[in-house]
């Protein structure tokens, strides 16, 4: 899935997080409703404004992220691709 029309980053935005289509809900939102046990069929009616594919966008969106380790050796930040991604994309921050 191409996340990128559906996470959008806005620096004014709920601190600048990942967020679902300019919405005030952010991908951490979905994932924690969903690690809390909530079902798809659940979030879809407690947030009528979100579609299957925002929670699918939210899941591959947070898989691409944890495909990259940080780390900082002698000061430095590295960034290493674990493994390579068709999804692993770059989200453009929208400036409102």
């Amino acid at each position: 899935m191409d996340y990128h029309e559906i996470i959008t980053i806005e620096p004014g935005k709920r601190s600048g997080k990942p967020c679902i289509r300019g919405l005030r809900i952010t991908v951490q939102d979905v994932l924690e409703y969903m690690a809390g046990g909530m079902t798809e069929e659940a979030i879809l009616g407690d947030f009528s404004d979100l579609t299957r594919d925002d929670i699918r966008a939210c899941l591959a969106f947070a898989g691409d992220r944890e495909l990259t380790v940080f780390r900082k050796v002698d000061g430095k930040d590295y960034c290493n691709k674990l493994k390579p991604s068709p999804y692993l994309l770059p989200v453009k921050p929208q400036l409102a």
